[in-house]
């Protein structure tokens, strides 16, 4: 059994780097295999969108399973600091359909923080650490 330890920022940044790497993986692999070659643009788009959200969920499995101790707020932060990083690359895309705002961010990063905090307390508790 484990104790609930201090916020930690090294786990949020390395929770960042692991759904970087999560959804390049379920978009690059996966993605690739079930899409195929041929597929319209709007199921291009909610694959896409499940792939995302599947990989917050994951992801935060993951973590809950490697982390040291009880890491359940860490995940979800790093979630909500991807969708933000995400939204503020697009102040660069010359698209006008696709453009920062906060309603996006508090919207995509609240769903992103919520997959990302189930799948770290579901990680921990296969890990064996008591979760509150």
């Amino acid at each position: 059994m484990s104790e609930q330890k201090r916020f930690s920022k090294q786990w949020m940044w390395i929770s960042f780097g692991i759904f970087i790497a999560t959804e390049l993986i379920l978009g690059g692999l996966v993605g690739g295999v079930i899409v195929g070659n041929y597929m319209s643009i709007s199921l291009r788009f909610m694959l896409q969108g499940l792939l995302n959200l599947l990989a917050f969920f994951i992801g935060g499995f993951i973590i809950g399973l490697i982390s040291p101790g009880v890491r359940v707020y860490e995940p979800a932060a790093g979630a909500f600091l991807s969708v933000l990083t995400m939204l503020i690359l697009t102040l660069f895309t010359p698209f006008s359909f696709i453009h920062f705002s906060i309603t996006k961010v508090i919207i995509g990063g609240g769903i992103a923080f919520f997959l990302a905090l189930t799948g770290a307390k579901i990680g921990e508790r296969v890990a064996g650490n008591k979760v509150e």
